[in-house]
């Protein structure tokens, strides 16, 4: 386990592999000395000046009967925050010990967004004052680690200290006190008011924290330690679902539509057939291809260059719904005898025709069979 220490307004950063603590000057600086445990799990502890926490005592039926939001309000005297701008934790622990923990959603917040930059597993976030050992009954754990002065009282109680004279005197008559790395000023300030037969030294380890992210006082939204996908993902992929379900529908129409106009321009291009090479001429794709080109090599000028000229002009013809009944290619020029079924559509024809940069002649128009035909030049 890879453990983080939090600084205090812009401090030096530390961490530990659970030997001893390395310091990083800045976040910068600990991103690449963390480098080589990429992905690992990691338990952070952040000042507990940031906190507030309370001990009360209440029987166990009496906890029960004051339920989850009742404990919350507990805390509402020791704080300024309204308690629904913050996080509040609890721990009760027979027979009547029940511990209260509240912390600013900002602050945690903000915290959540200094680490998601460092490259581990964050699984836990909880108050600095647990990296001291648990004390025993009457007695207070205090340390100096590479400047911070802690202080723990009970196994779910502690905090940071400023100035250990002051604090001091607040503290209960005859508590003993064991101690480690105090400054002389420190020493002097706590001698000042102990007698040496409750004073106690000893030698301070990173501690081993087991289940840190069990531990009742992990303040670490249960949703960031979810190894499953995230929410944001399940949404990405709603969205994607949604959009290729729009886009298959959007295909299907298209598909539908575009194959019942090939179906219409397949019928006027039999009928257009029959009606120059006969009725009882056999209609395959490759009849259409051969008789075409061989009706185009009998003219002496005949050759790709019309057949390319048809195909261009052809889906028009079908688009319009117009027949050709006379089809003469002469002089690198196609000269059609149209059908259709109002003189609209012809001229609308050769102006299209005209858009498409060909050079187009719209001849006597007469009216014949429910329709009209006319004459149409087309270079």
């Amino acid at each position: 386990m890879l453990y983080l220490w939090v600084p205090e307004a812009n401090g030096v950063w530390q961490w530990s592999n659970g030997e001893t603590w390395k310091q990083s000057l800045n976040l910068e600086q600990l991103i690449q000395d963390v480098r080589e445990h990429h992905g690992k799990e990691a338990t952070v502890f952040f000042p507990s000046r940031d906190t507030q926490i309370i001990q009360q005592t209440f029987s166990k039926a009496q906890y029960k009967k004051l339920g989850q939001d009742g404990v919350k309000y507990l805390l509402e005297e020791y704080v300024i925050l309204p308690l629904d701008s913050m996080k509040v934790l609890h721990h009760f622990q027979s027979p009547d010990q029940l511990s209260i923990l509240g912390i600013a959603n900002s602050t945690v917040t903000t915290l959540q967004h200094a680490l998601t930059l460092i490259p581990v597993k964050v699984v836990a976030l909880l108050p600095d004052f647990l990296l001291l050992p648990i004390p025993a009954s009457g007695q207070t754990i205090l340390a100096n680690i590479n400047g911070h002065l802690l202080a723990r009282e009970g196994e779910f109680s502690g905090q940071s200290i400023d100035d250990l004279a002051v604090y001091l005197d607040y503290q209960p008559a005859h508590m003993s006190y064991k101690v480690t790395n105090l400054s002389s000023t420190q020493m002097q300030s706590l001698e000042a008011v102990v007698t040496q037969d409750l004073l106690e030294n000893f030698d301070y380890n990173v501690p081993e924290i087991r289940k840190s992210k069990q531990h009742p006082f992990n303040v670490l939204p249960k949703a960031k330690n979810n190894t499953g996908v995230s929410g944001y993902w399940k949404a990405c992929v709603a969205v994607f679902l949604g959009l290729l379900v729009i886009q298959f529908s959007y295909d299907a129409v298209r598909w539908y539509q575009n194959k019942k106009v090939a179906n219409v321009m397949a019928v006027q291009a039999i009928d257009q057939f029959k009606y120059w090479f006969g009725q009882n001429y056999p209609v395959t794709e490759q009849t259409l291809k051969s008789q075409f080109e061989a009706q185009l090599r009998q003219n002496q000028t005949g050759n790709t260059q019309a057949l390319a000229l048809l195909s261009r002009v052809g889906p028009l013809l079908m688009q319009h719904q117009v027949v050709a009944n006379r089809v003469i290619y002469d002089a690198s020029a196609l000269n059609m005898e149209l059908k259709a079924s109002s003189s609209e559509i012809l001229q609308n024809l050769t102006q299209q025709l005209n858009q498409q940069g060909f050079k187009v002649e719209l001849g006597n128009i007469q009216p014949r069979d429910s329709g009209v035909v006319g004459l149409v030049k087309i270079q």
